[in-house]
């Protein structure tokens, strides 16, 4: 069976670019796969892991995402994230000390600081699901 190109894409840079047997992204309503000769698709994503896996069993490539969408065109799968990071990149201890500190934080803003910081912890837990570590939602 013949590769699928997968591109992810943050705002701020490209962190992967290779051919791969299938990419399997977090969809609103469930996770959605595709491999080579997928049909054209654009949907937006959940947050959550995307895997590139290089064969039918093997996970070669695992990322956070936050907020995005996905493209495919049948010989290529781009995901347009907001945010994403390499699995193996997360330190889980240091997710764990930014949720909490987060969390402490919120307590004390109101106004567009609140919401950014919101957006930060709610990244954080992504990393720290990611990575398996548990979260206070």
């Amino acid at each position: 069976m013949a590769n699928i190109t997968c591109d992810i894409v943050t705002p701020t840079k490209r962190l992967f670019t290779e051919e791969c047997y299938m990419v399997v992204v977090p969809g609103t309503e469930g996770a959605m796969g595709f491999l080579s000769g997928h049909a054209q698709t654009m949907s937006t994503l959940a947050d959550g892991v995307i895997r590139v896996y290089s064969d039918a069993s093997t996970v070669a490539h695992t990322y956070a995402m936050m907020g995005g969408y996905v493209q495919v065109t049948g010989e290529k799968a781009i995901v347009l994230a907001d945010r994403a990071v390499l699995v193996d990149e997360i330190d889980s201890a240091a997710v764990q000390q930014k949720i909490a500190e987060a969390e402490e934080a919120l307590k004390a803003v109101e106004g567009a600081d609140k919401v950014l910081l919101e957006e930060d912890l709610k990244w954080a837990r992504v990393c720290a699901h990611a990575v398996g570590v548990e979260s206070a939602a």
